[in-house]
């Protein structure tokens, strides 16, 4: 029962909390609201599924091990190093093979959204990412791996992160997908990927930033 409701729970929480911005919007046009409502409701998802995910625990194939503290940490870090990257080496491919642009549009759309509302910076670097690990690492990487197996599940987990992220390089979110569900399998926290996310996003930004 606990698999059900954890993954249910998780899952809902987060496509309510991505939608009540939107719901807004479409009553009042007006951007400031919209991106007030996306932070405050990330924010407030983000603690409601970190509730759920330790009251309705369920400990599926990937996270039967001990792991100490620091090698959490530090495969975190090493997730966040590695996918970077990574990304730059696949960003080489899809410009040089698919003639794609190497600035992703959701970068430059998160990095306009920045300038004019900064506090849009929690939901980028914080609520957003851990969010993503526990619905696409957690529910749809450990969890459904309980049903269909560990490969199966990181290439529907990677493939919808993917997509979700609504950007030109699908090969590089694939990548990062597979990536942190790497380093979440690796230490058994998902907490681990949740950091390698954390980091990665806020590195994106600083660097973007200067």
């Amino acid at each position: 029962m606990n698999l059900k409701n954890n993954s249910l729970l998780l899952t809902l929480t987060y496509l309510i909390s991505m939608s009540i911005p939107n719901v807004l919007l479409s009553f009042f046009k007006n951007n400031n609201i919209y991106y007030s409502a996306v932070t405050l409701c990330s924010l407030i998802g983000m603690l409601a599924m970190i509730f759920f995910n330790t009251k309705y625990s369920f400990n599926n194939i990937v996270m039967p091990k001990k792991t100490h503290s620091l090698a959490v940490i530090a495969w975190g870090v090493t997730g966040m190093v590695t996918a970077l990257i990574l990304q730059r080496i696949s960003f080489f491919i899809e410009t040089s093979f698919f003639h794609q642009s190497m600035v992703s549009q959701n970068t430059a759309e998160t990095l306009t959204v920045l300038n004019h509302y900064p506090y849009y910076i929690f939901f980028v670097v914080l609520a957003a990412p851990i969010m993503e690990e526990l619905v696409f690492r957690k529910v749809l990487f450990g969890n459904l791996g309980a049903l269909i197996g560990p490969v199966g599940s990181a290439l529907i987990s990677s493939t919808l992160f993917s997509i979700a992220h609504q950007d030109g390089h699908f090969l590089t979110y694939v990548i990062m997908g597979f990536i942190f569900c790497f380093i979440y399998a690796k230490t058994g926290k998902i907490i681990s990927s949740m950091l390698s996310h954390v980091l990665l996003n806020t590195i994106i930004v600083v660097l973007s930033l200067i």
